[in-house]
């Protein structure tokens, strides 16, 4: 009986090296490196008109095509960082870019914006934009969490209207797709807000 059990634990055992060799001689990739979020719309408002500026700091707006933001760390099985998550885009500029097509599929006019309009215009000032995105890479697993913080100023009329925060967290672990994972969780998250920010902050401006 011993001795079947330590063959059966010895073909768990191969069984888990190859297909973890399979894997790495198939070119699959250990973990995503490089993040760029393709956000889709999910808020379900309507009857948005007019202009609406998304306004986020200068200083999170890209300058260069050679710059990388870092979004989060890669650790390994033992929690020992290898590596660091990487995007082309700010995270404001993502979660600029994510609030944009809400409010264009909502009906408004998105202006884009690094500076607060002088004006009347309708402004949703994005003051805090942070993105965690955190994986955990083993040999046959990949585990991704992300985490975002947004804070917002609602202008009307050059009014502050309101001063807002949401944050979200997403998680998930994958085999197959370990590449993919990571886009995954931030859209997850960036879905998260939206559907909570896009209606509240359409409340206000549309008055």
């Amino acid at each position: 009986m011993k001795s079947i059990c330590n063959r059966y634990t010895v073909l768990q055992l191969v069984i888990l090296i190859s297909f973890a060799g399979t894997m790495l001689l198939g070119g699959c990739a250990r973990y995503a490196r490089n993040v760029n979020a393709l956000y889709e719309p999910s808020a379900t408002v309507h009857g948005g008109s007019g202009e609406v500026y998304v306004v986020i700091p200068e200083n999170q707006k890209t300058q260069s095509p050679d710059v990388k933001w870092v979004l989060g760390s890669i650790s390994d099985g033992e929690n020992r960082k290898i590596d660091e998550v990487f995007s082309p885009r700010s995270p404001a500029e993502i979660i600029q870019a994510a609030f944009g097509l809400e409010f264009k599929k909502a009906g408004y006019t998105v202006i884009t914006a690094t500076k607060r309009p002088v004006g009347e215009q309708r402004v949703i000032d994005l003051t805090k934009a942070e993105i965690v995105l955190d994986q955990v890479s083993g040999i046959v697993d990949i585990k991704s969490k992300c985490r975002v913080l947004v804070g917002v100023d609602v202008l009307n009329k050059g009014q502050l209207l309101k001063r807002l925060q949401y944050e979200a967290t997403s998680s998930n672990m994958d085999v197959k797709d370990r590449d993919l994972l990571a886009e995954s969780v931030l859209h997850d998250s960036l879905q998260s807000i939206m559907l909570k920010a896009v209606p509240e902050l359409h409340s206000l401006i549309a008055e």
